[in-house]
This record gives structure tokens, C-alpha cells and sequence, in this order.
């Protein structure tokens, strides 16, 4: 990840910050200025928007499409940052950028990091073995945040976890914005009901499925294979921004013939040309599963997105 870039930015707009703390932010025509909240991925944004509604201003961070693991915050990323009175995000080292960036910037902003509010499993080596996985390093920049043993951090890809994650969101903005706690706990428990029906609903439709394992394009979908009782045959790239050498390919294609696996799967955030090549050699077709969302109208709500997935997965694995 980016931090260092992000850092010198930093410090280059402190002094900025600094003479802007006393008027930046102001001109609400009421005289009562609604609080600012930030947020890093577009996920935990759909869902803190909703549970906000008219009593919160919601930033997203990460512009849809973008990767979640090395984003640099612009220097307007910082400025909305410093007026925040909550920063939601992952946690677990998935968006460090913007721990970062709170931590300097908006020290006095409450912090809700969503991963350490739910249950959590870890990274599992996949059937290519330790070995062949980290030889898909291909020499590429260390992500302990994806090694075997670690704490995987999409916790927002089970409907049951972004669940537990609304009622923390409810409360973090109730402690924040105390007048206006009735309503974030209201908006909280129709947003719940909504995330229990589309659980019920994924569970039905997970179930329905002939094939149960799928290849991902690295590794978003634990938690919500682990959920819908799916299994993960390999990870294309187990490294984000690392291409996989050869030998690992080899192997990614021997699991495609002994699986006799329908689809692979790319994600609109990372560059597809592994999986396309994979794809092409295993004469397979390439579907695509977007663990973010955000980018286009069929995944532009939490809801959406996953039904966007699902859809994908039904669309290869029935």
C-alpha cells in the first residue's frame, strides 16, 4: 500500500488544515452544521448512508472501481477527512490509507473499524499448496494481509456480518450526534430487515447450485463462500498487483481440468489480463464478480451488488 506518498500529503496540507479548522465546513443556512462522516469503500458507504439518512453527510473515500488496497488519498481526500466527526472503514490492514489518514488529520473523528466488530476467519491456503502460492509473488511487493494465517479482511461479503456492522454503524453515529440517535437506530433496523431477507434469499439460491467450488480472482469471496457453504478451488492472483509466474498458472489450469471447473471469475478493480489469459487457455469462458461495487447501476447498493454476484456465480455454476 501506498503510505508514504500518502503521508507526504499529509504533512504538505498540516498547515492548511490547521488555518482552515476554525471556518472550513461552515455555511449550513440552520446555524447547525449536520456531522461529517467518512468512509472508505463503497460497501460500508451504501450502508452508513442509509443508516445516516438525512441527519448525516456521508463521504466516500475510494472512488468506485478503484483498488481498496492502494488507493492515495488527494489532497480534497484530506481536507474532507480533517472535518470529520466519525471515520468508518475495514480495518484488519485492508484500508490502511485511510487509518492513516484519520489518525493524522481528524484525531478527534470516532473511528469504527468494521472487521473488529465481527467474527473473523482466516486466510486458508488453497489446493495449488503454500508453496505454489508464494511463488505467484512473481518477486511483486509483500501483502502479509493475504498470506495464509492472516486475518482475511472482507468481512463486508456475508449479509450476517454487514448486519452486526449496521448496528455498529447506528450506534458510532449515535454517540457522535446524540439528537439525532432515535433516528440512526430506526433507519438501522429497516436496513437490517432488508440484509436478513437478502441473506435468506442468497441462502436459497447458494443452495440451488450444482457446482459448489468456483476460482476467484484473488481473495474477496471467503467470507461469503464460507457463509453459503461454497468452496474455493484457487485464487488467480493470491497477491493483488503480483502476477502469478507460470508454474502457478500450470496449476490453476490443472485444478480447472480436475474440477472440471465451468468459469472463471475477474473483478472490476484489479487489471483481468491474468484471468483472461487463464481463461483463454483453459477454454473456459471469464465471468466477473465485484466484491466493491459501486461502478455501474447493477451494483450501486449493498444489496445489488451481491445480487450482481450471485447472479454471476448462477449464471456459470448451475
Amino acid at each position: 500500500m501506498k503510505i508514504q506518498k500518502a503521508h507526504a500529503l499529509i504533512l504538505g496540507l498540516s498547515a492548511l488544515l490547521s488555518a482552515c479548522s476554525g471556518s472550513c465546513g461552515k455555511g449550513s443556512t440552520s446555524g447547525v452544521e449536520k456531522p461529517k462522516v467518512v468512509v472508505s469503500i463503497f460497501p460500508l458507504y451504501d450502508l452508513t448512508r442509509r443508516v445516516a439518512g438525512p441527519d448525516a453527510d456521508v463521504t466516500l473515500l475510494l472512488p468506485p472501481g478503484k483498488n481498496e488496497h492502494t488507493f492515495d488519498p488527494t489532497p480534497k481526500d484530506v481536507a474532507t477527512v480533517a472535518q470529520a466527526k466519525v471515520g468508518v472503514m475495514v480495518g484488519l490492514g485492508l484500508d490502511t490509507w485511510m487509518e492513516k489518514l484519520v489518525k493524522e488529520v481528524a484525531p478527534q473523528a470516532r473511528v469504527l473499524k468494521a472487521g473488529d466488530r465481527v467474527p473473523t476467519i482466516t486466510i486458508k491456503a488453497d489446493v495449488l499448496g503454500d508453496e505454489e502460492a508464494d511463488a505467484a509473488r512473481d518477486g511483486g511487493e509483500e501483502d502479509h494481509d493475504h498470506e495464509k494465517g492472516a486475518t482475511d479482511p472482507h468481512v463486508w461479503l456475508d449479509p450476517q456480518r454487514a448486519r452486526l456492522i449496521v448496528k455498529q454503524i447506528a450506534e458510532e453515529l449515535s454517540r457522535a450526534d446524540g439528537p439525532h440517535g432515535a433516528g440512526y437506530r430506526e433507519r438501522a433496523d429497516a436496513l437490517d430487515a432488508e440484509l436478513d431477507k437478502l441473506d435468506k434469499e442468497l441462502e436459497t439460491r447458494t443452495a440451488a447450485l450444482k457446482t459448489k467450488g468456483f476460482i476467484t480472482f484473488h481473495g474477496s469471496f471467503g467470507y461469503f463462500a464460507d457463509r453459503y457453504k461454497l468452496q474455493i478451488l484457487a485464487v488467480i492472483e493470491p497477491y493483488p498487483g503480483s502476477t502469478p509466474d507460470s508454474k502457478y498458472i500450470a496449476k490453476v489450469l490443472s485444478t480447472v481440468k480436475a474440477k472440471k471447473v465451468p468459469a472463471l471469475f475477474s473483478e472490476p478493480q484489479l487489471d483481468a489480463r491474468p484471468a483472461q489469459i487463464l481463461a483463454d487457455e483453459g477454454k473456459i469462458p471469464l465471468g466477473v464478480l465485484d466484491p466493491v461495487g459501486g461502478s455501474t447501476a447493477d451494483t450501486d447498493t449493498y444489496e445489488k451488488m451481491l445480487r450482481f454476484d450471485m447472479a454471476s456465480l448462477e449464471k456459470y455454476l448451475k
